[in-house]
């Protein structure tokens, strides 16, 4: 593989892992009730974004960015269900563009005890890579069960989040005003599937969207969640992705930027759409 293509997949792959993030217990941890607040404000969704190019610097290796992502996040009645898809085009200074998917589905329970991933990775139309498993919070830690690539069994300290439990904590954060959070994450996708996320947070804003909305999902003010990933044991490195999402209280992200540091991409909601509350019997 060349060097310029190396670039690409190491872009491609973080896209991907840094998407689930942003859309899903430490010492700053925020309290149960601001919790079980902030899980009963999310509302199931779907919604569609488009990416652009927002900034090229002059020697950058991608010279344009282009993409559209289709997002899934549903109550049901014995957990969150997130399903993506997403296509980026990256076109580099020479040769043709590189055509990158990602397909993801997750299902997490309410309590944060249990998550079960499935990532597809595509390059030019043809399957590179398939992560499936299944993580459990046990009483001194969290056990990882992969099924594919291959079968393996790996630990994480006790403190490590799922995504969704991740984005609740948050939001109950900006709730209570607090403005910074340091937080173990694992979504189980790519070569580094556990980052310690450091996150700045904004007070509330109001929104201003274009977007389809037929259930006044994008009135709800927003904050803006400046979040850098850092590789579990690598810190030192510094951040491999810097982004920010603007976050609603109900769980809608109104806008994605990527920062990868020659290069930044902007993704604005286009469609929402609420779904449905679950019968589950009671």
């Amino acid at each position: 593989m060349s060097g310029f293509l190396k670039n690409i997949d190491q872009h491609r792959r973080s896209f991907a892992g840094t998407l689930i993030l942003c859309l899903g217990v430490s010492g700053c941890a925020a309290q149960a009730g601001n919790v079980t607040s902030a899980q009963s404000a999310l509302v199931s969704h779907t919604a569609e974004y488009n990416f652009k190019m927002s900034r090229s610097d002059q020697g950058s290796s991608i010279v344009d960015a282009t993409g559209a992502l289709g997002y899934r996040f549903e109550k049901v009645c014995d957990g969150w269900i997130t399903e993506m898809q997403q296509i980026m085009i990256l076109q580099g200074t020479e040769g043709t563009p590189i055509n990158s998917a990602f397909s993801m589905t997750q299902w997490e329970n309410f309590d944060g005890t249990r998550y079960r991933f499935r990532m597809r990775d595509y390059l030019n139309g043809t399957k590179v890579d398939e992560v499936v498993g299944d993580a459990v919070r046990e009483s001194d830690g969290v056990k990882v069960t992969y099924e594919q690539p291959v079968e393996v069994v790996d630990e994480l300290p006790a403190d490590t989040m799922f995504p969704t439990q991740h984005s609740i904590q948050l939001l109950a954060r900006a709730e209570e005003g607090e403005k910074f959070a340091n937080d173990l994450v694992f979504d189980g996708s790519g070569d580094a599937p556990t980052n310690r996320v450091a996150v700045v947070i904004s007070d509330a804003k109001t929104v201003d969207s274009s977007a389809k909305d037929q259930s006044g999902l994008t009135k709800v003010p927003f904050h803006r969640m400046n979040l850098a990933y850092y590789p579990l044991g690598e810190a030192e490195n510094g951040p491999t992705t810097e982004m920010a999402v603007d976050l609603a209280r109900n769980g809608v992200a109104h806008a994605l930027r990527f920062d990868y540091g020659d290069f930044a991409v902007l993704g604005t909601l286009d469609k929402v759409t609420e779904l449905p509350v679950p019968d589950c019997g009671k």
